[in-house]
């Protein structure tokens, strides 16, 4: 038992493959702001999401706002507001972990401001997503689109579902009304 708690111990204190990678990879970038110019921002991770979408309900459960449609706006702006309190940062590198401002001087703000400021967390949350590093260049989307031609399902495979989902967005046949077979066997 005592060999598996050591190993178990050298585990933990190595760093995961995916610490690894995810000290490498960008998590926000310095930005023009409004009303602060240059600032860092933090993109939030699923963690702080999860904290921050539960203090929106508990927000608006002690307002005694049901959460429906009538009340998005309120939900949208505090979320929003909450985002930006994490993720907005000082622009010197070496004050990183100092916010701009906090939870509540976010939340005082006019919501146009907040609006404004949550354009700009949007368009680095998009300019850094995982998802738009997989974009389909010119000689990739001709490859897939022979692959589908071919009918080739282990080729369409090896291109990845990220991929292949933004092939399929960007093209603009219509979806097929029934599953489709191959014209020929392959036999000659």
């Amino acid at each position: 038992m005592a060999i598996l708690v050591n190993k178990q111990a050298a585990a933990a204190a190595a760093p995961t493959l995916l610490a690894q990678k995810r000290a490498q990879t960008p998590r926000g970038e310095y930005v023009e702001m409004p009303m602060f110019g240059q600032v860092w921002i933090e993109l939030a991770g699923e963690m702080v999401v999860d904290e921050i979408e539960g203090a929106v309900h508990a927000a608006m459960a002690k307002l005694k706002l049901e959460p429906n449609v009538l009340n998005a706006m309120t939900y949208e702006s505090r979320r929003l507001a909450l985002t930006l309190a994490w993720a907005v940062r000082h622009p010197d590198p070496d004050k990183r972990d100092v916010r701009a401002g906090t939870q509540d001087e976010w939340i005082a703000l006019d919501i146009d401001l907040i609006s404004a400021c949550g354009l700009v967390y949007q368009d680095v949350r998009v300019r850094l997503s995982p998802v738009q590093a997989l974009a389909v260049d010119a000689e990739r989307f001709e490859q897939i689109r022979l692959a589908h031609e071919k009918k080739n399902p282990m080729l369409l495979r090896s291109f990845g579902l990220g991929v292949l989902s933004l092939y399929l967005a960007s093209t603009d046949a219509p979806p097929a009304s029934s599953p489709t077979t191959p014209s020929s066997s392959g036999e000659s």
